[in-house]
């Protein structure tokens, strides 16, 4: 996890984002930094690679604008979901709770993910899942502060349809009314009831034209529980898997191209692993899993529901010096090196890091993701899916 200069250096530049720099902005994007410096302690960045991370990223963030009220309770906390005003209100008042609890992070997490009209563990797959990473982090690394910001976003994140689509009544379902997540996948990809629903492009921020379409809404609730969750640990590992296949075989034939959006899945789901073992109760292990899984499903749709053809990362030939997870790094670590004081891609390196801890607890030997992580370091030169002009596009069903 890094030397003991990093963590220093980490504490430090995380302390000083947690104070100076609001976690959303006014442009509906939020400030990333502490799960890039937490990502470079990972990969046992140095401090002058966390300096210049900080330093690349601190101009463009605002600071924070006071609240129209304070939050003094669970009853104010569940007033004002999903409200960005409030993010300032959010942040003091879990901060006062950590305060409270003596800084027992744990528990500050517990007291308020699994309680309450609305417990925010709903909240944790609000902003493409950002509560989840910063939540993961925060108990990895041992940091209260991540803890509280993770709160926070799950709070001014807070997705009402999403909450509504976990907490659907369903009917007991049989085992064989179960399938597996490629299988899900298949089916949803031609089914009508998404057809034409994107009229934006692809984009997460276009999710918002899926909820408001009931037809679609129902879809995904019945998808949803396709998955059989009744064994978290080996439905996380299902997930794995096909999460490379969402990130490394989804563009057209010899025209290699890696979605920004669809990126993010193999690192939700590292942050599931982590956080599984959190959660004692089967209940609350089953919203993690079911909800990460919807995660999958809306950024599958709102990617406008590429083809997934696995041959396209099997058919990847590993460089013989590279088949090692050690090769890998070193070579990521030399390439994205600082240079002239700024990193480079810090997406990038997330997801080589989720996909290296998920193939060290895959039952099948991490071949898989190894071979992803040769497939990034090889063929990735930019990411696509966010309607750049003149970039590479997935193989996309007319």
């Amino acid at each position: 996890m890094g030397h003991n200069s990093s963590r220093a250096a980490f504490d430090g530049f995380l302390a000083k984002t947690h104070v100076e720099h609001a976690l959303t902005q006014p442009d509906d994007s939020h400030n990333d930094l502490p799960t890039f410096l937490a990502t470079a302690v990972f990969l046992d960045g140095t401090p002058d690679d966390l300096r210049a991370i900080y330093e690349s990223q601190q101009s463009r963030l605002l600071s924070w604008s006071p609240s129209p009220e304070n939050i003094t309770d669970k009853e104010g906390r569940a007033q004002f979901l999903g409200d960005e005003r409030f993010q300032r209100a959010y942040l003091t008042y879990f901060s006062m709770e950590n305060g409270r609890m003596a800084g027992n992070a744990r528990a500050l997490a517990m007291s308020h993910l699994l309680t309450g009209a609305k417990p925010l563990i709903y909240g944790l797959f609000g902003g493409l899942g950002r509560p989840l990473i910063f939540l993961s982090d925060g108990m990895e690394l041992r940091t209260a502060v991540m803890v509280v910001e993770s709160l926070t976003l799950a709070a001014v994140d807070w997705t009402e349809p999403i909450y509504e689509i976990l907490t659907s009544p369903q009917a007991p379902r049989q085992a064989q009314d179960f399938f597996l997540p490629g299988e899900i996948i298949g089916r949803l990809a031609y089914d009508g009831r998404f057809s034409g629903i994107m009229k934006s492009g692809p984009g997460f921020s276009g999710v918002t034209q899926i909820f408001t379409n009931m037809a679609a809404k129902a879809a995904i609730v019945d998808y949803l529980h396709q998955l059989d969750c009744r064994d978290p640990i080996d439905t996380l590992q299902d997930l794995s898997r096909y999460s490379v296949l969402l990130l490394c075989a989804t563009h057209k034939p010899s025209a290699p191209a890696f979605d920004f959006y669809l990126s993010y899945v193999p690192t939700l789901i590292n942050s599931a692993r982590v956080l599984l073992v959190e959660f004692e109760e089967p209940h609350h292990q089953v919203v993690l899993i079911r909800g990460l899984w919807l995660l999958m499903i809306l950024l599958y749709i709102t990617q406008l529901r590429p083809v997934v053809d696995p041959e396209l990362l099997y058919s990847v030939s590993m460089a013989p010096q590279n088949l090692s997870w050690g090769g890998i790094l070193e070579q990521f670590q030399r390439r994205d090196a600082v240079t002239q004081g700024a990193p480079r891609d810090m997406q990038l390196l997330r997801t080589l890091r989720s996909l290296w801890e998920l193939g060290k607890t895959d039952g099948e030997g991490g071949r898989l993701h190894l071979q992803a992580a040769w497939k990034l370091f090889s063929q990735w030169t930019k990411w696509t899916g966010r309607e750049g002009e003149r970039e590479e596009t997935l193989n996309i069903r007319i």
